[in-house]
């Protein structure tokens, strides 16, 4: 992982002076900067998604395999328009850019704004992408093994919320509010682990994407778009459901509340696109497990309070730097509200 600022300006220059010798003329746009990737747009029609950073430690540091990931996601997608459409990619860094980028296609579209327009699009990506090991050609396995496989997630995801929280709970700064919060949240999520039988009563494995926020969508007039797959894995597709639906998650779009009735309006033409028997299964994995990636965000969110670095502070040429570190300030007055909502999700029949 990078520990000292990135220099966006020297970026650009390096990037500009190897596109102009590898692809002839290149004109760039910075437009935004994300934990893993500066991404620029080229000459108006295309993207160039540099790697710079490893935030996932399914990475293990290596900035290059960010974009290896990526490239292989892509792949398999390249046929479907769910997400970008892959140009080229630089897979090893060299003398004159020491960085990995991909070009894509630029999407042109608005970000995901709940309303119930996009709330359809969004499901109906999503049903196509879940759907996608039905048909001949798309099996998972196309994916091994660059893309991890999630065995047991309900487990998984409960373990991990423990590690996110632990860094605040070991914290002597650690308000004892937010504290007995966290207790309550993690053994409410324990008290639930059995369910993860339902799962394997009704398996399907898919591409999941895993990272729904709001600027993770481009909603045009036709469809909506995914983009941003550093966080893809292989699992339950009831782990996009989840995110998606998160109230973590949903917070991040201007303190946005999702009401009940557009949650289930967003779930109700989701199963209809999937259509039977595909809906009925993932249902069960829905109620089983869609509450944990929340519980896991929820957790993540405290953890972060003590751990969070100075990446996007020191990204003072990044306008997405300083709405993100804003939102992260937000995020500590918000926390009793998404907690009471996450646990209120825990008592959901299963």
């Amino acid at each position: 992982m990078f520990t000292k600022p990135l220099d966006l300006k020297v970026l650009r220059q390096q990037l500009e002076a190897h596109l102009n010798r590898s692809h002839g003329h290149s004109k760039l746009e910075l437009l935004a900067h994300g934990e893993a990737n500066v991404i620029f747009r080229l000459n108006q029609t295309d993207l160039v998604r540099v790697a710079v950073n490893t935030p996932n430690q399914r990475f293990a540091g290596d900035v290059w395999r960010v974009t290896q990931f990526e490239r292989a996601i892509l792949d398999y997608l390249r046929q479907t328009d769910i997400g970008h459409q892959l140009r080229t990619a630089k897979l090893e860094p060299t003398e004159d850019f020491p960085y990995t980028f991909l070009i894509t296609n630029y999407l042109e579209g608005s970000s995901l704004d709940y309303s119930r327009a996009h709330l359809q699009k969004c499901a109906e990506t999503l049903a196509r992408l879940h759907c996608l090991p039905t048909i001949a050609g798309y099996e998972v396995d196309r994916l091994l093994p660059t893309v991890p496989v999630v065995e047991q997630p309900l487990t998984l995801f409960y373990h991990e919320a423990k590690s996110y929280a632990q860094p605040y709970l070991d914290s002597p700064n650690a308000e004892p509010e937010i504290v007995e919060m966290l207790h309550a949240v993690l053994d409410r999520a324990r008290s639930h682990l059995s369910a993860e039988q339902l799962l394997e009563a009704y398996p399907h494995r898919c591409l999941v994407h895993s990272d729904h926020t709001y600027e993770n969508w481009v909603i045009s007039d036709r469809q909506a778009y995914l983009i941003d797959w550093e966080w893809a894995e292989i699992g339950s597709p009831a782990g996009d459901l989840g995110h998606f639906l998160s109230p973590v998650t949903i917070r991040r779009r201007q303190n946005y509340r999702l009401p009940p009735e557009d949650r289930a309006f967003f779930l109700q033409r989701y199963y209809s696109a999937l259509g039977n028997p595909l809906a009925s299964r993932i249902e069960r994995h829905f109620a089983a497990f869609g509450v944990y990636p929340a519980v896991r965000s929820l957790c993540w969110t405290a953890g972060y309070w003590i751990t969070a670095n100075r990446w996007y502070a020191d990204a003072e040429d990044s306008p997405s730097a300083a709405e993100r570190m804003a939102r992260w300030r937000r995020s500590r007055q918000q926390f009793p509200e998404l907690w009471q909502e996450i646990m209120s999700w825990l008592e959901e029949e299963i």
